[in-house]
């Protein structure tokens, strides 16, 4: 039976993200969807608004079936490895399509993924002349993302059209998905469906759908209410309790630690070059600037240049604050990308394909750390580590005492504490 699968974060789940799953089932005839989860840590450097578990829940009820955790190393990197984690979770929990929403064009969705697929294959192969114009782009001073784009454009005469499709974040995930694919299962389908309403910086409220940025905006200043018609009421009452409870993140949250993980390296001494994603250059800039550190975000645009986007300073300041390294990454490359399936929920469905996927899967597969006895291996380490800087910052907002994860059991698709 076709088995759809979805990479996301779901930060906050709403209804565009309810439209995708309903087109899976509908549209695609799907008998099962397979959600690859991102961490309590985003892929565009930031913290989750709700914990990977509430999320989870919110995707069961909104009709997946089963919903993989995407380890935090992955969670919290490039779009590339953010991808490559995601289809490989995806392709080992036995789907056959992968679905992604995009920004699309003026052209019919298949012409839309013929290009996008040809735009892959550039960037896979890396033709003498992509080599070429990025290394001179970079040279010049463009930043990466603008010298890949000319890079590009310089191997597709006459594809000028391809400026938008390579600007938007959502289809930079399309490219890295259909790449991800053609390198670890190629046997899948990458399917498009365009999105409607906002793209995922606009900042007005457009009818019927939102961006879950505009929404994490609302609810920064309090503005529940003016998002409501947005978000299902499951969706709505996680929220609402975590708003009660002061248990909603943001990036706010990450000022202090943040703060004191940057000094906590500095004063051993050691270059922050040792942590994923942070160039010497970058590192430099950082011991440089540190005492005029006020606030995350704040920070972010002080190391700003040329040739750094925001992006990408938030996800290493991310790295340095979780302590990823690219050790880490080399571990997580070597298993191509799939260490483990930790199932974060699942529905009745989702429950009953968990024997045929351990059954031809040779990785273990659990949905709570209990079961799995001695075995930790370094990857699933980091991700108990990264569990616990969430746990901790949401317990010092709340006041609330949260379980850790060996006080954690799931039954029927939904948490419990022991």
């Amino acid at each position: 039976m076709p088995v759809t699968g979805i990479v996301a974060e779901f930060n906050p789940l709403h209804s565009g993200h309810e439209l995708l799953i309903s087109y899976a089932r509908k549209d695609l005839g799907s008998d099962s969807v397979v959600i690859a989860e991102g961490a309590d840590f985003t892929q565009r450097g930031g913290i989750a608004l709700l914990d990977r578990y509430s999320r989870a829940e919110c995707a069961v009820c909104a009709g997946a079936d089963l919903i993989a955790g995407i380890p935090a190393i992955a969670s919290c990197s490039s779009a590339e490895i953010f991808a490559s984690c995601g289809v490989s979770l995806l392709y080992a929990c036995g789907c056959d399509t992968i679905l992604c929403g995009y920004e699309g064009s003026s052209s019919p969705e298949e012409s839309d993924a013929a290009l996008i697929k040809l735009i892959a294959s550039i960037l896979t192969d890396e033709p003498s002349q992509y080599k070429k114009v990025l290394q001179n782009g970079l040279r010049t001073g463009l930043s990466f993302p603008k010298a890949r784009e000319e890079a590009i454009l310089s191997c597709l005469p006459g594809h000028d059209d391809i400026r938008g499709l390579l600007s938007s974040p959502n289809n930079i995930l399309a490219i890295e998905y259909q790449k991800a694919i053609t390198k670890l299962a190629p046997s899948l389908k990458l399917v498009l469906k365009k999105r409607k309403g906002q793209g995922y910086n606009d900042s007005i409220n457009d009818g019927e759908f939102v961006s879950a940025s505009y929404i994490r905006r609302q609810l920064s200043c309090g503005n529940l209410s003016a998002v409501k018609k947005h978000l299902s009421s499951f969706t709505y009452k996680a929220i609402k309790n975590g708003l009660d409870e002061n248990l909603l993140l943001s990036d706010r949250d990450l000022d202090l630690p943040l703060q004191l993980a940057l000094l906590r390296e500095k004063y051993k001494g050691l270059s922050f070059s040792r942590f994923l994603d942070v160039s010497d250059d970058l590192s430099n800039r950082i011991e440089r600037l540190l005492p005029r550190y006020q606030s995350f975000n704040s920070f972010t645009d002080l190391l700003k240049n040329k040739s750094l986007t925001a992006s990408r300073i938030r996800r290493a300041l991310i790295h340095i604050l979780l302590g990823i390294t690219d050790h880490d990454l080399d571990l997580l490359k070597r298993c191509d990308f799939r260490p483990y399936l930790w199932i974060l929920q699942a529905s009745e469905k989702g429950r009953s394909m968990l024997s045929h996927i351990k059954k031809t899967q040779g990785i273990p597969l659990f949905m709570s750390v209990n079961e799995l006895g001695s075995y930790k291996d370094m990857i699933l380490k980091k991700d108990l580590e990264v569990r616990d800087i969430y746990r901790a910052i949401q317990i010092s907002k709340s006041g609330i005492l949260i379980p850790d994860e060996n006080s954690r059991r799931i039954t029927c698709g939904k948490a419990h504490d022991l």
